[in-house]
């Protein structure tokens, strides 16, 4: 039996065709895996099985049974709940709040029953294995990788027939990865059904037994798992081969001297950073390998004048730099993509042009009059040169996908004339090929003499693209390991702590 089968199911937003006749099933009790580059209708099509979006036409049967979605209440009765991406928890709520909601225990159906649900909550936690986040703490108090947990527990508490995760692990911790993995396990022993959509072919592997493929609102294809090579999935995924290596480095030039873009002196804040020397030269790209919580947001935020710094000092190109407020920070070149894209570095309502002139609008306007036109050919130009399609310029950033929204925040940047780029993890949620277009913006912005800070949550994409790699551990570089010099097993166990490495000089 399928516990899903799509017949030619179609949606369009104006001109734009989201999904076109998508047609495939997904088997009863598997984990089936849904691929398909940023924009091929991945998006749109778990929204309609979440019961959030409306298909123009064609029909969905559930277990053999046709239904129509008309909302996330009749997705939920018809045995369907999804963890999304983007993790749309109420920040202000608590997490056993959030864990129970929309059906908290009530008592004479008025008031919260707090035994209860304080006995519900503990169940969860018991049965899901997330007892190292406290329920009593409120949702922005989280970091994105416990916000992505609870999303994912909440998802799976409600005991659905079907179990959509989208993109579950594009936040997650290695740790939290690990804990998906089992919650997986389990529930393939109950008969769940899974479909996950994610971009990382390792997970296909791991966890799935089918996928499907679209491209363009189309579905090209479905297999059984290692039924075709990695290289001709992700043909199939961009309708082209892909050259999924990373851009080399550049051979070593000799630049004239000149002072370290960034450079920061037994910089310490709050009990995250424990006095940390960083250097950023021009023309590099350095990489920061480190577990959850080991500083490495601190750093990040307090380079960007985001957090308050309790001792050192940070110099810019051999200048003291006193950062009270991103704003100081924006005037002196530096520039951060940041963690959560869609909270921390757009506006989503606002339009493309609106979000990348915000840093620095006051140089569109003259005695009060903005000079419209400069404005959007000076963004047109940002957007072409990350690969963006014009219509941007007069879209919102929710009208688009993952990978594009991600071109907008490094267009913002790059209007800017930045110099020092901090990137924190911005391939997350990225297709194959919009990664490699990002790694190969971010080496020609260094090339041309800009510096990067680049860290990211897969080891692979440091290796292959950092010029040296600093390890923190515990709020201190511990090791600084050079191009070519290491692999994913020396880097990961020096971010367990190892204390043995290929050359532990730091900067």
């Amino acid at each position: 039996m399928n516990a899903i089968s799509l017949d030619r199911v179609t949606k369009s937003y104006g001109s734009t065709v989201a999904l076109a006749d998508a047609t495939f099933h997904v088997a009863s009790g598997g984990v089936h895996a849904l691929l398909g580059e940023n924009g091929a209708g991945k998006s749109t099509l778990v929204k309609i099985l979440s019961g959030i979006v409306q298909p123009d036409s064609g029909t969905i049967r559930l277990f053999d049974v046709e239904v129509r979605l008309a909302g996330r209440s009749a997705s939920a009765s018809a045995g369907i709940e999804t963890a999304f991406q983007e993790v749309p928890l109420v920040p202000d709520l608590t997490v056993a709040d959030n864990l129970l909601m929309p059906n908290q225990p009530r008592k004479f159906g008025l008031f919260l029953d707090g035994r209860v649900a304080r006995a519900q909550v503990e169940q969860i936690r018991n049965d899901l294995r997330i007892d190292d986040i406290d329920p009593r703490s409120l949702v922005r108090e989280l970091d994105l990788s416990q916000r992505q947990k609870v999303e994912i527990a909440r998802a799976i508490a409600r005991r659905p027939r079907i179990l959509i995760l989208d993109e579950p692990t594009a936040a997650l911790s290695r740790s939290g990865v690990e804990w998906l993995g089992d919650r997986i396990a389990d529930l393939k022993k109950q008969g769940t059904t899974i479909l996950l959509v994610t971009h990382r072919m390792p997970e296909v592997h791991e966890f799935c037994s089918d996928m499907s493929i679209l491209r363009n609102g189309r579905h090209v294809g479905s297999f059984g798992v290692g039924a075709i090579p990695d290289d001709e999935v992700f043909r199939h995924i961009m309708g082209r081969s892909v050259d999924v290596s990373f851009p080399p480095p550049p051979e070593k030039v000799s630049r004239p001297a000149a002072a370290p873009l960034i450079e920061t002196r037994g910089l310490v804040v709050g009990r995250q950073l424990r006095g940390v020397d960083l250097v950023l030269n021009p023309g590099e790209i350095v990489g920061v390998a480190a577990l959850q919580g080991m500083g490495q947001l601190e750093l990040f935020n307090s380079l960007f004048g985001a957090e308050r710094i309790d001792k050192g000092d940070i110099f810019v190109s051999g200048k003291a730099g006193h950062f009270g407020s991103p704003a100081d920070a924006i005037r002196a070149g530096i520039a951060l993509v940041p963690e959560d894209r869609k909270i921390q570095g757009l506006a989503l309502q606002r339009t493309g042009i609106e979000n990348t002139t915000l840093p620095i609008v006051e140089d569109y306007s003259r005695l009060g009059i903005m000079d419209r036109r400069r404005e959007a050919a000076e963004v047109d130009a940002a957007f072409a040169s990350v690969n963006l399609h014009p219509r941007a310029l007069y879209q919102t950033p929710a009208e688009f996908s993952g990978g594009n929204q991600q071109k907008i925040v490094l267009a913002k940047w790059l209007l800017t004339q930045c110099r020092a780029l901090l990137v924190f993890d911005p391939t997350r949620g990225v297709d194959v090929g919009t990664k490699h277009e990002i790694y190969t913006l971010l080496r020609r912005f260094a090339d041309e003499g800009g510096g990067i800070l680049f860290h990211s949550t897969e080891l692979p994409e440091l290796i292959g693209t950092c010029d040296r790699i600093l390890v923190l551990y515990r709020g201190r570089f511990v090791a600084e390991i050079p191009y070519g010099t290491a692999n994913e097993e020396t880097i990961g166990a020096l971010m367990l702590g190892a204390t043995n490495g290929p050359d532990r000089k730091v900067a």
